[in-house]
């Protein structure tokens, strides 16, 4: 019986809780209370080429006084803001913080701030903002399959970037980096999209891109023998006749395919230098050699020469 009693007329019954609970809400809401919230601190009409040199405080505590509705509004809404005015600093400013420096929609009658509880003074300090290109580095590592070799340099677009941010910290930056990423056994070109490396919120560097576009070229590695390549002699005085015993040399070079195939003797240079070995007790001299970029050398033969100097006099020596 109690619950046949309980169930008579329950719709009846929500309708009327429903309408009494809006009811209650309602007249809650039209009262005035006062309430404590944090609010953004923002700053606006910075100087034209400033910025600024530190972090400020995120938030302001402010005691603000409303009707329950507009209070409920600001909570969700998060509307508020306590508004810092720059126009005026030049270098260095204190700012008391006063309520008439908290903006809302909801001012007037309805929302009220009362008073900024804390912080009660906010410090701003500016510096020059400084603008640079800097150039891009991958932070990547390649592993490629046995017989495979990775072509330098890679490719990186775009190679260089814009900072900006506060003179004393981008004066001294020439270069950002790349995510970290490893390729392992790897037969094939590769493309990826790599983030760049943020630097630290503290520093107030913001960079013109956020990723580069990177792509290595894998090719399959072989080996050429170049024979008869002819030994340079560099800085010899104008006076003076060096010649090379034997004048020419043979390497083996090691590189990727279409490298090495498009690859002529003209293009690998060996030489010794006069200037470093002129006083020298030494009978015979390396040839240093010099090959292009993803070309690597071994076996060179012979690996000593004899020099023939001969002077404006005719008198002949060898070294």
């Amino acid at each position: 019986m109690l619950k046949n009693t309980l169930l008579e007329n329950l719709q009846v019954k929500l309708v009327v809780g429903a309408l009494a609970t809006l009811f209650w809400f309602a007249v809650v809401t039209e009262n005035v209370y006062e309430y404590d919230v944090d609010i953004p601190i923002v700053t606006v009409n910075m100087p034209e080429e400033k910025i600024l040199a530190h972090d400020l405080p995120a938030t302001a505590h402010v005691r603000f006084e409303g009707k329950g509705r507009a209070l409920l509004s600001l909570l969700f809404s998060h509307e508020a803001r306590l508004v810092l005015d720059l126009s005026n600093v030049r270098r260095r400013q204190a700012f008391s913080l006063q309520r008439q420096m908290v903006h809302s929609r909801r001012g007037g009658v309805e929302l009220n701030p009362l008073q900024v509880l804390y912080p009660d003074t906010v410090w701003v300090r500016l510096t020059n903002l400084l603008e640079k290109p800097v150039r891009v580095s991958a932070r990547v590592k390649i592993t490629p399959q046995p017989g495979y070799t990775v072509m330098q340099p890679f490719h990186l677009l775009p190679d260089s970037i814009h900072l900006s941010g506060p003179e004393e910290a981008v004066r001294n930056i020439d270069s950002v980096i790349t995510e970290y990423k490893e390729f392992s056994n790897v037969q094939q070109n590769i493309s990826a999209r790599l983030s760049l490396q943020n630097f630290p919120a503290a520093q107030h560097v913001k960079l013109s891109a956020t990723a580069v576009q990177f792509d290595a070229e894998i090719q399959k590695l072989i080996e050429v023998t170049l024979q008869e390549i002819p030994v340079q002699i560099q800085n010899v005085p104008s006076q003076v006749k060096v010649t090379p015993v034997p004048s020419t040399l043979s390497l083996t070079v090691e590189g990727g395919e279409k490298l090495l195939l498009n690859l002529k003797k003209e293009n690998i240079i060996a030489y010794i230098d006069y200037a470093r070995i002129r006083d020298s007790a030494i009978a015979a001299h390396p040839a240093y050699i010099r090959t292009p970029e993803g070309v690597r050398y071994r076996d060179v033969k012979p690996a000593f020469f004899k020099l023939i100097i001969e002077t404006s006099n005719h008198a002949s020596a060898r070294h």
